[in-house]
């Protein structure tokens, strides 16, 4: 298969309204599927929360049935647990606790980006607790679409290097992801290589489904839609109270038939920031993926965490309910947190109404 695209510049005009009127075949045909995942959303909506249990959505066109909450990536390779006076990482064996205290949540999605740890740690995990067939694996090949024949050997490369970390023999959702500065050198979104490579690791049985997403501006999204989203599953997009430009685009993704991962449920952690969190303000980490998880478009909502205490609080968001005065809160806190600079400006662009 050969779908090389040209190298135009074509998201200076591309809007969501224009995206709906000119759906391609595939995409349309993607949206077929879509009444069925709307009946299910409804009843996912419908269900009880119960406390200490989180609950299931459908990913998308997947079949595959994921906790509304994610285990993200950075919980196991940043320094950010409490030691004396400095941080440190995660170990192992604390791991194996806090994976195996989410698996009996009910807690089966498991991201993982470009640092090795994110990999080595959770299947170590999964490997001692002898659980990998309760775990719905997402890998992301980071920066790897440029446009370029490379791409393939890369993703290829990628995924062999995923796999043997994990200690598997097929990942459940390869998710290709960029930055804003190297889309631009792809011509905005030639994904036509990687997309030859997936179906080649899908024919090989490594992979079982794809996606894409990441660190760039809404706009680029209808452009992936229209181009190529019948060669996906799922998408992924940063969303919380501060960044919500994102329920413009979730609607757009369903409508190409693609399940929703969202990411950057603090903002990084900006949203926490100088906050009472075990005082006062001890349940507001739960409170804010709450917030995300009132949007039915959301099937994963990823979220970092370092110790076991700061995973229940988040888990929490799923049968957490948020009044009128909490909504009023979260917004307050989202319009007196300080705009993001350096590595992540790029929420602001584009993703923050402010």
């Amino acid at each position: 298969m050969t779908i090389h695209s040209s190298r135009e510049n074509h998201g200076s005009d591309w809007t969501r309204r224009r995206f709906l009127q000119g759906l391609g075949q595939g995409v349309a045909a993607g949206a077929v599927s879509g009444a069925g995942l709307d009946a299910a959303r409804t009843a996912q909506a419908e269900e009880t929360p119960v406390e200490g249990r989180v609950r299931h959505r459908q990913l998308g066109k997947t079949g595959l049935s994921v906790s509304e909450i994610g285990y993200g990536g950075h919980s196991w390779s940043y320094r950010r647990v409490p030691d004396g006076d400095g941080y440190r990482r995660v170990t192992i064996d604390e791991a194996v606790e806090m994976i195996a205290a989410g698996l009996d949540m009910g807690v089966n999605f498991f991201d993982s980006c470009t640092p090795e740890l994110e990999s080595t740690i959770p299947g170590e995990a999964l490997r001692r607790l002898k659980r990998r067939d309760e775990a719905v694996i997402c890998v992301r090949p980071s920066h790897r679409m440029k446009g370029v024949e490379a791409d393939k050997k890369e993703v290829y490369q990628w995924t062999e290097d995923r796999l043997r970390m994990w200690q598997i023999d097929c990942i459940d959702v390869l998710l290709l992801s960029n930055v804003a500065n190297v889309t631009p050198q792809s011509g905005y979104w030639d994904m036509s290589y990687s997309i030859e490579a997936i179906d080649k690791l899908k024919q090989q049985g490594k992979i079982r489904f794809a996606g894409f997403g990441s660190h760039f501006e809404p706009k680029w999204f209808f452009v992936a839609f229209q181009k190529f989203a019948a060669h996906f599953d799922v998408c992924s997009m940063p969303y919380n109270i501060r960044h919500r430009v994102a329920e413009a685009v979730m609607p757009a993704a369903q409508q190409a038939g693609l399940g929703v991962i969202t990411i950057k449920p603090f903002a990084r952690g900006s949203l926490l920031a100088n906050r009472d969190l075990a005082g006062a303000d001890a349940n507001l980490p739960g409170k804010m993926i709450a917030f995300v998880l009132e949007n039915s478009a959301v099937d994963v909502c990823l979220c970092g965490f370092h110790t076991i205490q700061q995973m229940k609080m988040n888990f929490s968001g799923s049968w957490m309910r948020l009044s009128p005065e909490d909504h009023a809160r979260l917004q307050q806190l989202a319009a007196a947190t300080p705009v993001l600079r350096g590595e992540h400006a790029w929420l602001e662009k584009g993703w923050c109404y402010a």
